[in-house]
């Protein structure tokens, strides 16, 4: 019996052609809300950052690119006057800050290199005023946090302020943008500090109770938006700066249905912007902080991204569907509120939402293709498992949509945005309740094929590949292949080696609890090798800072000494690739190898090797 395939380098070129695909990550906002920036990437390109114009009618882009590149743990910042900052991480932890300023016409920057740390994790908060582009923030584990101030220019940095703790986030407080509202984290507790930027002080924010935390502020009108943490449950509340009372908790904004989260304030702190997730969907809601009421901005079918920016010129956010890449988009101010968004036709693929009748009731997916008589159809399993599936665009579904092979993204039990019970069923059973709406949804796709079409495929990353594996390994005979991203062998195991915020989680979970009394057993995918015996490629980061690489190569050793007769195995390990491969320098490459293996034909069966 042959060792499984490993494929240490990747190699391989691009597939017949195809609608381009786009990567965008890390949209932030300047402090004034005239640009935006992103990083971004169009297939074989390697990232650069995309600078957002926001005062004309319509947000306009252009992409930069920078000599050498960013990463994809990089981050850009602009400033008031549309030049940009990066915070480019590169090979060893070095971290340098860059000054890049666009040419009058056509892409071209030049660059100046401002700040250069060796140690410690760097974050860069966008500033309010002519003199500050922006504050760096060094944070150094066993010092504490040194905040520079950034002033745009090719100017040298100047240190603000050395604070013996960890701070992090940023809000500002103030018109003139001097006070910077900070988390800051000491001794195991976190509390909402304010930075004086003017004289290098840090204080408490006056008026917050234990475990209540700053989300927003407008500075014009003096308006803080607030979020108070209760036995697992949070409230938002309002306050004003200048105000010794007590925040407000009213009861209609905290009794909005869906998974919740604050916007944008508006600057004089009438109104608060809101992304509502509900299922695969989420929408804007206006809430008016003096007359109460809530507003729905629509049509949009698709979903918003956790970023946003509302200044005198109108309320812009981040918005994406499945066949729109996610794009900066503005708001209308109008009694019928909705999203500016442009109507010109794309090239990619639409998807449709689908219920299916599961074992403890309806369960949404998110549909692209036929999977009753397309060429394939992948069941495609989410990571998380406090996560969902939405209405976005996602570069690898529009490639197998070209490809003519459907795709089923279920919403199982565990997914976040279908209320609590859904949410907590699998509290201390991983592998329980969402194993069986998988199985139930693979049964239903498989008995829906057409005849003579091929069997349900398996895809998943993080903790969908986990479930992925358990699915292959209760029931060989229901799927015809499998591929997944960043497989953990067992939450004990996991455990046992990853980092401190997994373990969090586990515990929170209940992730490390054991399902006994069925006939599958402990779901300890080193004991289920032997049940996987159809062609498997696993896919792992070799620096994956959250799912050590250490367990895909353990899964693969163990089924390297598999006793029966079973499917090839492929194993990729992704030099240099974190915990993501697909949005890592090789992305374009790791896409074709699983769209060339989800895409396959099934093979017959042959023995490892």
């Amino acid at each position: 019996m042959n060792a499984p395939t490993t494929s240490a380098v990747i190699d391989g070129a691009l597939g017949p052609s195809h609608p381009p695909q786009v990567w965008r990550i890390n949209f932030r906002f300047s402090g004034s809300g005239r640009y935006a920036v992103c990083l971004t990437a169009r297939d074989r390109d390697g990232l650069a950052p995309e600078l957002w114009d926001l005062t004309g009618t319509r947000p306009r882009s252009r992409v930069l690119r920078l000599r050498d590149g960013v990463s994809p743990w990089s981050a850009a910042v602009p400033t008031g006057d549309g030049n940009i900052l990066v915070n480019s991480v590169e090979a060893g932890g070095t971290r340098r800050v860059l000054l890049a300023v666009p040419a009058a016409t056509g892409s071209a920057t030049s660059v100046r290199e401002l700040l250069t740390v060796h140690d410690g994790d760097l974050a860069l908060v966008a500033g309010r005023n002519s003199g500050t582009a922006a504050l760096a923030l060094l944070r150094t584990p066993g010092r504490g946090t040194t905040v520079w101030r950034l002033p745009g220019s090719p100017e040298r940095p100047e240190q603000v302020a050395d604070v013996p703790s960890f701070l992090s986030g940023g809000v500002w407080l103030d018109e003139s943008g001097d006070l910077l509202a900070l988390a800051r984290s000491q001794g195991g507790a976190t509390r909402t500090v304010v930075l004086d930027s003017s004289r290098g002080t840090v204080s408490p924010l006056p008026g917050l109770r234990q475990g209540e935390h700053l989300l927003l502020a407008a500075p014009c009108g003096g308006v803080l938006l607030t979020a108070l943490e209760s036995g697992g449950v949070h409230r938002l509340g309002i306050r004003r700066r200048d105000d010794d009372g007590p925040t407000v908790f009213p009861e209609d904004l905290n009794a909005v249905e869906g998974t919740v989260r604050p916007l944008a304030l508006d600057p004089a702190g009438r109104r608060l912007a809101l992304s509502v997730t509900r299922g695969v969907r989420s929408v804007v809601l206006l809430y008016d902080l003096e007359e109460g009421g809530l507003r729905e901005i629509g049509p949009a079918t698709g979903s918003l991204l956790p970023a946003a920016c509302w200044n005198e010129d109108g309320l812009h956010v981040v918005h994406s569907a499945p066949d729109r890449p996610p794009r900066v988009v503005a708001v209308s101010d109008s009694r019928e509120a909705h999203l500016v968004a442009d109507g010109e036709r794309t090239p990619w693929a639409p998807a449709v939402v689908r219920r299916f009748d599961g074992p403890a009731g309806p369960l949404e997916a998110v549909v692209y293709g036929d999977p009753v008589r397309a060429a394939g159809v992948v069941l495609a399993l989410h990571g998380g498992p406090e996560a969902a599936w939405q209405l976005t665009y996602d570069p690898l579904f529009q490639r197998l949509a070209a490809e003519g092979v459907a795709v089923v993204a279920p919403n199982q039990r565990g997914s976040t945005g279908y209320g609590a019970a859904h949410r907590d069923a699998i509290r201390g059973a991983w592998g329980g309740p969402d194993l069986a709406d998988v199985l139930h949804v693979g049964r239903t796709l498989a008995a829906e094929r057409a005849p003579g079409g091929s069997r349900p495929i398996l895809y998943g990353p993080s903790y969908g590949a986990y479930l992925a594996l358990l699915a292959a390994a209760a029931e060989p005979d229901l799927w015809s292949r499998a591929a997944v991203v960043a497989p953990f062998l067992s939450g004990r195991e996991l455990y046992a080696d990853g980092p401190a915020m997994v373990r969090n989680l586990l515990d929170r979970l209940g992730g490390r609890e054991e399902i006994t009394g069925d006939a599958l057993g402990p779901r300890d995918l080193l004991r289920l090798a032997d049940r996987l015996r159809l062609p498997l490629l696993v896919i792992h980061g070799e620096r994956d800072p959250i799912i050590p690489v250490g367990h895909s190569r353990r899964l693969r050793d163990r089924m390297a000494r598999a006793p029966h007769q079973g499917a090839r195995l492929t194993y990729l390990e992704v030099p240099g690739a974190g915990h993501d491969p697909l949005t890592g320098p090789d992305r374009h490459l790791v896409l074709e190898r699983l769209v060339t293996f989800l895409h396959a034909a099934p093979p017959s069966a042959s023995s490892y090797g």
